[in-house]
């Protein structure tokens, strides 16, 4: 759409040139609308939100396994809990069954529980407290801050590019005015650049998830602050609750806000 507006800058008095850009211009919003059209029947989106949430719903079921928090306690017999996890799993995939259509037959032939998952079960409560807070609490912070700084920037370029393509518009307009014979008119351009990146940034929801990762970042550094009062099992199991309840509610929030 923006190409096809960028060939009307100019007032072309060649019927020739004028036919030319006509033809030009109709096929790039026939591309346009095709790709549409694509879009709303393909449901790319949706099929990544869902596997996005599919596959956090699978890393929190892991961590509370490994963890033996709560429903994988470490009083399970490890046959029993792994019953359990597959159970859980299971669930999962019957909840998301519509995404075996796009995953790949490769990642569904890999193993559910691995050496490494029961290896790290084995761990004493020091060791797996230790390796619990360096790979998921201190990693999902630094995700979530990073990721909070990175929709920032893209909200700020985004917003930047609207108010910029408004105002050259607003000048261009101005100049047409005054005067008002002169062939170059790029209004409808940057018209155009203005309307597809405000509905880029709606589409895109920079400011919400700023906001979002900023609030996980707040509460996993919250709840990291109570690691010194984890000496028993049952604390350390309620405290990977509370952290994995925590990482979930984002996702959670922004799978719920996507079925709107």
């Amino acid at each position: 759409m923006i190409l096809a507006s960028a060939l009307a800058i100019y007032n072309y008095q060649s019927t020739q040139a004028k036919f030319f850009v006509y033809i030009v211009s109709g096929l790039l919003l026939l591309l346009s609308l095709v790709l549409t059209i694509i879009l709303k029947s393909k449901k790319y989106e949706d099929v990544w939100y869902q596997g996005r949430a599919l596959a956090e719903s699978c890393k929190t079921l892991t961590w509370r396994f490994v963890c033996c928090s709560e429903y994988f306690e470490s009083s399970l017999d490890l046959g029993d809990a792994k019953r359990r996890f597959v159970e859980r799993i299971k669930e999962l995939s019957d909840e998301f069954r519509e995404l075996s259509i796009a995953m790949n037959s490769k990642i569904l032939n890999l193993p559910i529980i691995t050496d490494k998952m029961i290896e790290i079960r084995a761990y004493n409560l020091d060791k797996r407290k230790g390796y619990y807070i360096q790979n998921r609490i201190e990693d999902q912070k630094k995700w979530y801050a990073d990721k909070a700084e990175y929709n920032l920037g893209k909200y700020n370029l985004w917003f930047w590019c609207v108010i910029i393509s408004q105002a050259i518009s607003l000048i261009s307009i101005v100049f047409l005015i005054v005067k008002p014979d002169f062939n170059w008119n790029f209004v409808g351009l940057l018209t155009t650049i203005s309307a597809s990146a405000l509905s880029w940034l709606q589409l895109k929801q920079h400011q919400e998830l700023k906001q979002a990762y900023t609030t996980a970042t707040q509460e996993l550094n919250f709840i990291a602050t109570l690691t010194d009062q984890l000496t028993t099992d049952d604390s350390f199991s309620k405290f990977v609750l509370d952290s994995e309840n925590a990482v979930s509610r984002e996702h959670t929030l922004w799978l719920a806000q996507r079925r709107k």
